[in-house]
């Protein structure tokens, strides 16, 4: 059995429960182990940079992140790494969503290394609902003279229509752009050939690690590469079925119930 150095976990729906918390003690303390035994830890996330420190707050000892989907990889505050959609096609894939009414979304948003960008139309009467995952909104008059560096375009349309949205975005701009639900009714718009296989790839690369030493679990389809990448993906059991569908391992318990935390010990056991 190969010996895992490395685990990177999606956070929503996987890490977290769904009041959007973590056994925090118990967390520290596999830390603690995780760290003697010479395995990193690794936090790989659609969201942007800020709300992932935020999350991981209570455990500082947490300092790795893949973010935007891979686009962005951060070390104990240093970016190794960074992947943007050229601006030139965000405003062509904006102005296209817009304008077609069968693809334009509730809300569209640009992930920015300065801000998140939301047209002013379109931010709710209401800010706190958007709060919590997007701490660092920027309103504008017209995302496609947006100057910035984008690492991702986010949509949220009706929760049952998005796996085909995304094909069709896909579809739409060949080449471009891969489109992934990532679950609440969102769809992330990525460079072309990025992912969060990439982007751990690419971070377990500099610290000598294969991805047959990476175990990574997920819950949804923007994480279904990087299960599928490594030698142990683990996909949680409230996961999608297309996760499922290219895990190695379903996690006996789901996300309300500690699912990633009980497969941690099984690694530092040696029992997977």
């Amino acid at each position: 059995m190969t010996r895992i150095k490395m685990i990177a976990t999606d956070v929503d729906g996987t890490f977290l429960n769904q009041d959007r918390h973590y056994n925090q003690p118990r967390f520290a303390r596999q830390l603690s182990a995780l760290e003697a035994a010479g395995i990193r830890f690794v936090v790989a996330s659609g969201n942007h940079l800020g709300h992932l420190h935020r999350v991981f707050a209570p455990t500082p000892a947490v300092q790795t992140f893949v973010a935007e989907n891979g686009g962005l990889i951060v070390d104990h505050g240093r970016t190794l790494f960074e992947d943007i959609i050229p601006t030139p096609t965000v405003h062509q894939i904006v102005a296209a969503i817009l304008a077609d009414d069968t693809l334009r979304p509730q809300v569209l948003r640009l992930s920015g290394a300065h801000g998140t960008y939301i047209n002013r139309r379109d931010h709710p009467s209401d800010p706190t609902s958007q709060a919590y995952f997007f701490n660092n909104i920027v309103l504008v008059d017209d995302l496609t003279q947006v100057e910035d560096t984008i690492y991702k375009i986010n949509g949220e349309w009706p929760n049952d229509t998005i796996q085909h949205l995304a094909d069709r975005l896909n579809h739409r701009f060949p080449g471009q752009i891969n489109a992934m639900a990532s679950g609440f009714g969102s769809i992330d718009i990525v460079a072309a050939h990025m992912n969060k296989a990439v982007g751990v790839t690419q971070l377990a690369k500099s610290w000598n690690i294969t991805p047959a030493e990476i175990a990574a679990f997920g819950d949804n389809d923007n994480d279904r590469d990087m299960l599928a990448h490594v030698g142990l993906g683990v996909a949680m059991q409230n996961g999608t079925d297309t996760v499922k569908a290219v895990a190695d391992l379903i996690t006996p318990a789901d996300n309300d119930h500690d699912g990633v935390l009980d497969v941690i010990d099984s690694i530092l056991a040696g029992e997977v």
